[in-house]
């Protein structure tokens, strides 16, 4: 079963990992966190959305924010959404 929690910095590492070139890194990230390789410092830009990690019983498995994109409280949008490829 899949689970949500809020993302950790310790997180990171995996979530990087995940995108092993500057193809599938501009993809997931449309160059907002920089070039690649993205850096753990640059990915800290997510700490001011709301993030949050997907696990299993196998470790992590996915990420995603949610961000108000405007003045209404009542819109939020996903945004960064990564999945382990294998």
């Amino acid at each position: 079963m899949i689970r949500i929690r809020p993302y950790k910095t310790t997180d990171a590492d995996i979530i990087l990992s995940w995108c092993p070139d500057k193809t599938s890194c501009y993809q997931w990230t449309a160059g907002v966190l920089g070039e690649y390789p993205v850096t753990k410092s640059a990915f800290r830009f997510v700490e001011s959305l709301m993030p949050f990690t997907a696990f299993d019983e196998s470790g992590i498995v996915g990420f995603f924010t949610l961000r108000n994109p405007g003045e209404s409280p009542e819109e939020l949008r996903f945004g960064f959404v990564i999945i382990n490829p294998e």
